[in-house]
């Protein structure tokens, strides 16, 4: 077969790699890797071969032939040194090349060529011959002389070898022979001994999406790549027999160099699917690997090239693609859904991207700017159901923070929700957050709790559901239940700082206080700049009696919520002399400054005064609370903090106001 015109040499591509034996060039997504010529063929002849061994003696005679006399043990270690370097490789625990000592090497990925059919192969060193490029500043990819009498020697053997020749070949020959019996018989040892250890599984039941890198050389281009990997945790997210790690734990891998199991074991998950995308106009690549982490096995890789108006569609191929590598029976209802409904076209997308880029900064302004994108989406496409739901919960947050009046805040989210699930009722978040608004606006707990439990029958791999429901079990009393929904939430989520503060208060509500409190410092370490942790320890401390631990804790909470000096310093006299009721009767004293300028709201005023045991006053901000809907006011009935009020009427009628009469008596 005649060789190939560099212009028609096939690429080869593996994981987020490209090789171009045209051009000499390796890319990792589009961006050009550093590697020299030696290596670069090295790795070539290679990854021409995947999955079989590639002594060096076959290495030494592609590169110099037979009658050049070089250090060529030295040139070869350099070689696959320099490949490990390009590729990011290891021979520990390589995910390319794989060392077979006194054997040679392995290509133990993946490989996929653009033409196929123009291999050749071995013995004529397949790839290795076809990308053979001009040396000599000729213009053409035919192999050299020696490589020709090479290839002649090796098609002839051991016929034409002169006998001291044969004896030395022979002699090679044995070695490898005995070298493929050892690794063989050392490779069984190791299946048997792997498949016979107690509790160890070969199924993946849960996987982490890392976050996609963006290799397109424009860092305005991360919300897009934020974007993707949103958007496959969403579609790999609905295999309900799979445990999908959500977006908040995965993202604080983003720009993180960590061995893939070290992040496994910190996820707690099975597998792990890495990729790359770059972006190009309205062209865009998505690279992306299946990982199984327990052997550092990859298990499937593959390139996805299409228009970015369809690029929901190359998400649902990857999900697929993995879904049948994981080799899961998917029943009907755990098929990956198909039908939803995508943007009409690439702009919208595009500002759809930009709107959850911002949401996720989960500021104030960020939140603002994020509902402008959601906004200007829903005019431009007013089909697509993610912008009105993401929409509505921007509304939402901003009147929990607020900046918009909850009572127009809600309205408007309410509208938004309604008009998502006419478009379309099946979809989870939707029922989500119209749960979230039955549940914290309308106090309409009986009409909240089947949206939470439509929204995890939809997805059982979306947070907000597990959370709404466990919220609605505290609301009404059902606190195991509750701690169970949370623990799952935490299981989806695991490095999330609002789960695992949600989680460490359903403890405290089930009065597991030992409990509570080891989650709790566990939340400090994932961030010790947060106020509310320490908030919730100096909580669980004062339920304990250990007043004295609760001062530091809270007195921590408060630096950290930048709390005036003038403050703090009267925070530290007061427990100085009266210890932790000291403390709160001197916060006491800036309540009504601090609620008329928004850093107080009319719960927290109640808190205070209830702490500083000044009943009437605490259940006049209770009242006040529940008229301004603030967060907490539908965990009255189990928040240990409110015990001391329970023997109080107006306490009662608050419960009855609200709907909670029964809670506070129910089984814990």
């Amino acid at each position: 077969m005649a060789s190939p015109t560099p212009s028609s040499a096939p690429k080869v591509r593996f994981g987020a790699f490209e090789l171009d034996p045209s051009s000499g060039t390796i890319r990792k997504g589009g961006i050009p890797v550093k590697l020299q010529p030696q290596p670069f063929r090295v790795l070539l002849l290679l990854a021409g071969r995947p999955g079989r061994v590639v002594s060096r003696d076959e290495i030494q005679r592609y590169l110099w032939g037979e009658s050049t006399f070089v250090d060529f043990e030295r040139g070869i270690n350099f070689s696959i040194n320099q490949i490990r370097s390009a590729l990011c490789d290891s021979a520990e625990k390589p995910r390319y090349v794989e060392t077979l000592p006194r054997v040679g090497y392995r290509f133990i990925a993946s490989v996929t060529v653009d033409s196929p059919s123009e291999a050749v192969e071995i013995p004529r060193y397949q790839l290795g011959q076809l990308y053979d490029w001009p040396r000599d500043q000729q213009a053409t990819l035919q192999p050299t002389p020696q490589q020709e009498r090479a290839n002649s020697e090796i098609e002839t053997f051991p016929q034409r070898l002169q006998p001291w020749k044969f004896a030395l070949r022979l002699r090679n020959l044995f070695v490898l022979i005995g070298g493929g019996l050892l690794v063989l018989a050392v490779f069984l040892v190791l299946l048997w001994r792997y498949k016979t250890v107690p509790g160890v599984s070969h199924d993946i039941r849960s996987l982490a999406v890392l976050p996609l890198e963006n290799v397109s050389g424009d860092l305005s281009q991360d919300y897009f790549a934020d974007g993707m990997t949103d958007e496959l945790i969403t579609s790999v997210g609905q295999i309900s027999s799979l445990r999908v790690i959500s977006r908040t734990s995965v993202m604080r891998y983003k720009g993180v160099r960590k061995p893939l199991p070290q992040i496994a074991r910190e996820l707690n998950v099975d597998a792990i699917v890495e990729g790359t995308v770059v972006r190009s106009g309205d062209q865009v690549r998505i690279t992306a690997q299946l990982i199984q982490t327990a052997a550092d096995k990859h298990l499937w890789a593959q390139d996805y090239l299409g228009d970015v108006r369809d690029v929901l569609g190359l998400q649902n191929q990857i999900a697929s693609a993995i879904a049948k590598q994981i080799r899961m029976t998917l029943i009907p209802r755990e098929e990956i859904r198909a039908g939803i409904p995508r943007p009409a076209n690439p702009a919208s997308y595009e500002t759809y991207l930009r709107g959850e880029y911002f949401l996720n900064r989960f500021t104030p302004d960020s939140i603002r700017k994020a509902a402008d994108y959601f906004q200007q989406v829903i005019e431009d496409d007013p089909s697509y159901v993610p912008a009105y739901v993401k929409l509505a919960g921007a509304y939402q947050m901003l009147g929990n923070m607020n900046v918009v009046p909850k009572k127009v805040a809600y309205a408007k989210a309410n509208t938004l929700v309604v008009k998502a699930l006419e478009l379309d009722p099946e979809f989870a978040a939707a029922h989500a957050v119209r749960g979230w608004r039955l549940l914290l606006y309308e106090l309409d707990f009986v009409a909240a709790a089947p949206e939470f439990k439509r929204a995890v029958a939809l997805n059982p791999n979306g947070v907000e559901g597990h959370e709404g429901m466990a919220t609605y079990y505290e609301t009404i009393g059902q606190i195991h239940d509750a701690v169970q929904e949370m623990e799952r939430a935490r299981e989806l989520d695991p490095l999330a700082l609002i789960v695992n503060n949600d989680l460490c208060t359903a403890l405290f509500y089930a009065r597991r206080y030992d409990e509570a409190l080891s989650q709790c410092k566990a939340n400090i370490d994932l961030d010790p700049n947060a106020p509310r942790s320490f908030w919730i320890v100096g909580d669980v401390y004062a339920a304990k009696g250990m007043e004295s631990e609760a001062v530091v804790s809270s007195l921590q909470a408060l630096q950290l919520a930048g709390a005036p000096p003038s403050m703090i310093a009267a925070a530290r006299i007061g427990a100085r002399d009266s210890g932790l009721k000291g403390f709160w009767k001197a916060l006491a004293q800036f309540v009504p400054e601090n609620v008329k300028n928004g850093n107080l709201d009319a719960y927290d005023a109640a808190v205070n005064y209830t702490y500083a045991g000044d009943a009437d006053k605490a259940l006049f901000w209770l009242g006040k609370a529940v008229e301004a809907r603030c967060f907490g006011i539908t965990y009255l009935g189990v928040n240990p903090l409110f015990d001391q009020l329970r023997s109080d009427g107006r306490f009662v009628s608050l419960l009855n106001r609200i709907g909670l009469h029964r809670a506070d008596t129910r089984k814990r």
